[in-house]
């Protein structure tokens, strides 16, 4: 047998623990099957375990929070009630201490972008000066005076993101003007070597000729470029895979779906 290789009897009975413990109905009882016995913690807590864990027991809804950051939290008879209660009482949605201002110049307040995985993405944007009488102003399509920050609530850990590497006027040079802007938070991408905490931030802005999509890597540390050129038809969608970062096209014909809601709403 080779050195390090765990005899087939002990991988065998490892699957097989592995299949209870996959049929466990909470995240509870598993706490407490990882209590029973060394033998038990070592697979419950592997990565691999826990991600087959997670697919088939999705965390419990706990609530929302809105952009001013008040988190509402679910309420009776909703199952997660109680444990969104708990999670209320221990979070700080302020951020107060945990989430510093940005160095470097005049920025607006930070405010809520996104939610996942109980983790906030929160954006503040660089105010410039203006020769007009708008005085001092914010872009809000700007791609270069976006800050982001990821935070934990409960932990009150963040994690300031480094600015994104590329000026407006350049992109604009060279891609046209920009139409809309956007940003989400997801999850890493799927693979045994993924660490729980790893994430991403997608930072993506349409222009005249291409779509431009920046990935915040946090594994990395770092963010990378995607582009997509497509002409802008009215019946285009473009379709991003997150898992793949692969962009791929579908045609929605718009007037159909209209005229077939407009008929719907009359026969109702």
């Amino acid at each position: 047998m080779a050195p390090g290789m765990a005899p087939a009897t002990t991988r065998l009975f490892d699957e097989i623990l592995e299949e209870i413990f996959l049929r466990l109905p909470s995240p509870e009882d598993l706490a407490r099957a990882a209590t029973a016995s060394p033998a038990f913690r070592r697979i419950i807590t592997s990565r691999p375990f826990l991600r087959r864990f997670r697919e088939l027991h999705p965390p419990p809804l706990l609530g929302f929070v809105t952009e001013g950051g008040t988190f509402q939290p679910a309420t009776d008879p909703h199952h997660s009630a109680p444990l969104a209660r708990a999670f209320a009482a221990a979070a700080d949605f302020k951020y107060a201490g945990f989430v510093p201002k940005p160095d470097g110049g005049d920025f607006t307040d930070w405010t809520h972008r996104d939610v996942r995985d109980g983790r906030v993405l929160l954006m503040c944007t660089r105010r410039r000066s203006t020769s007009t009488t708008a005085g001092v102003r914010h872009d809000p399509l700007s791609l270069t005076d976006k800050v982001f920050t990821v935070c934990d609530p409960v932990s009150r850990r963040s994690v300031l993101l480094p600015p994104i590497p590329v000026l407006d006027s350049a992109l604009q040079k060279e891609h046209g003007f920009v139409h809309e802007s956007g940003h989400k938070l997801v999850p890493a991408a799927a693979g045994d070597d993924v660490d729980d905490r790893d994430f991403r931030v997608i930072c993506w802005a349409s222009y005249v000729s291409s779509f431009v999509i920046f990935v915040f890597l946090s594994a990395a540390g770092r963010w990378c470029l995607h582009m997509h050129h497509a002409s802008r038809e009215d019946n285009l969608v473009i379709v991003l895979d997150t898992s793949t970062m692969e962009f791929s096209t579908a045609t929605i014909l718009f007037r159909r779906h209209m005229l077939l809601m407009d008929i719907c709403l009359k026969r109702e």
